[in-house]
């Protein structure tokens, strides 16, 4: 097995807003149909430097907690972080799209089946409503698709998704297709032969 070393603060920056001078609030949440909306909003692609490299899957899959396949049921709010008023009375944070889904097959780590969960992805509407940042590579999630998702633990026990090439969709329209498609079969195999990573994990709150 390949194994690599890294500290988890160095495996994922991103680059973040600056000029910001007055703390506005810690946490905020708004509702939005945010996959309509980049098809009429500028799309703002943030950086990032990460020890993984994203082109690998069997990098990716050894750097997340759990992999799996999921029925994204539905997006259920964008939450911001960081929540600041800048100088000029701006309001900007960081955007997380949190979805309901149903996680159909443990591929890797073994969360609860067959019951909406929340899930949430870095990236989304911004708080202002007038864009929507994403990682470099990175998509917003479509109801009632199937996709093959790569996410990790938060220390409160959250389960999301943070990096790009994280999320593949499968060509499938039911549960009974999934067991024939390709990705499928592919990913099945990336996890036998995932690069190890020896970092700081934590349990979700969604394991069985």
């Amino acid at each position: 097995m390949k194994k690599l070393v890294a500290s988890v603060a160095a495996i994922l920056m991103i680059t973040t807003i600056t000029g910001c001078s007055e703390h506005y609030s810690n946490k905020m949440s708004k509702t939005y149909d945010s996959l309509t909306l980049s098809s009429e909003l500028p799309v703002v692609y943030d950086e990032g430097s990460f020890m993984v490299n994203i082109d690998n899957p069997e990098e990716i899959v050894g750097w997340g907690d759990y992999v799996f396949v999921a029925k994204v049921e539905d997006e259920l709010r964008t939450e911001y972080t960081n929540v600041r008023k800048s100088e000029d009375g701006t309001i900007t944070g960081k955007p997380y799209t949190v979805y309901s889904i149903t996680v159909i097959d443990n591929l890797k780590g073994n969360l609860k089946k067959n019951k909406p969960i929340e899930f949430f992805k870095h990236g989304g509407v911004n708080y202002d409503g007038k864009s929507i940042s994403l990682l470099k590579g990175d998509i917003l999630l479509e109801s009632r698709k199937y996709y093959i998702l790569v996410a990790a633990s938060e220390a409160d026990g959250r389960l999301g998704q943070g990096m790009p090439n994280s999320a593949i969709e499968l060509n499938v329209s039911n549960k009974q297709e999934i067991v024939s498609n390709k990705e499928y079969e592919n990913y099945k195999k990336y996890v036998k032969d995932e690069v190890k990573f020896e970092r700081e994990r934590f349990k979700s709150l969604e394991e069985e």
